[in-house]
């Protein structure tokens, strides 16, 4: 196995935690159920809380673990997270505003970055320009007929539109319509934003951060 692979499938592994804990911060996880839910190696999963374990993120029982810091999962995750590395297609799209790309994009696809914060809670941060969207197999030969390639010479150093090889379970989610307002969950946003080379990407982090503190405080026991 790549070792490409092992970071994505404990990226998988992070998001699963993160989205539980948003729901249930008391939720018991136990690594089998994890691996057999993502279809990914128990020693992979294993592999994955381990650091979280070091520094005290979780708590190991016998049978199950329990997240005890939020936080700390997501700097893990966002810090092993390399974004650009998932870059399938680019380029510059001569329009008026990001959301005149927006309102063009086929079915297929998920925002995130500043599309998903937008599409998830409106705009309350700062202004954007650039477009990034993960996109099914189905849906990538779509996007590049509604946005072909650029040959402004001018703007060859420059992309507005950048589009994303999503995770296996992130394109099974676009495809079945699971996704909140086409947007990818809010953990997986979180470590967008964070790895986003944008200035305003820190803008957008700082509002969804405190987005994230308040739901997870609320989060109650089901």
């Amino acid at each position: 196995m790549k070792s490409d692979d092992n970071m994505n499938k404990k990226g998988i592994v992070y998001r699963y935690i993160a989205e539980e804990a948003l729901k249930d911060r008391k939720k018991k996880f136990n690594v089998r159920s994890i691996a057999r839910e993502m279809r990914i190696a128990p020693d992979t999963v294993s592999n994955a809380v381990a650091p979280l374990k070091r520094i005290g993120a979780v708590e190991m029982h016998r049978r199950y673990f329990t997240l005890n810091d939020l936080d700390k999962l997501l700097a893990v995750w966002a810090v092993s997270r390399e974004l650009y590395k998932d870059v399938i297609y680019k380029t510059y799209v001569k329009v008026k505003g990001a959301e005149e790309i927006e309102g063009k994009m086929p079915s297929g696809i998920a925002y995130t970055n500043y599309s998903g914060y937008v599409k998830l809670f409106g705009n309350d941060a700062s202004s954007y320009s650039e477009v990034y969207v993960y996109a099914t197999a189905k849906s990538i030969n779509e996007i590049k007929k509604r946005f072909p390639q650029s040959t402004l010479t001018e703007k060859s150093d420059y992309s507005n539109l950048i589009v994303l090889n999503p995770d296996y379970i992130l394109a099974e989610k676009i495809e079945d319509g699971l996704l909140e307002h086409s947007s990818v969950s809010v953990p997986q946003l979180y470590v967008d934003l964070w790895n986003t080379k944008e200035w305003y990407a820190y803008e957008f982090l700082k509002r969804l951060k405190a987005r994230i503190d308040e739901k997870y405080a609320n989060a109650v026991l089901e």
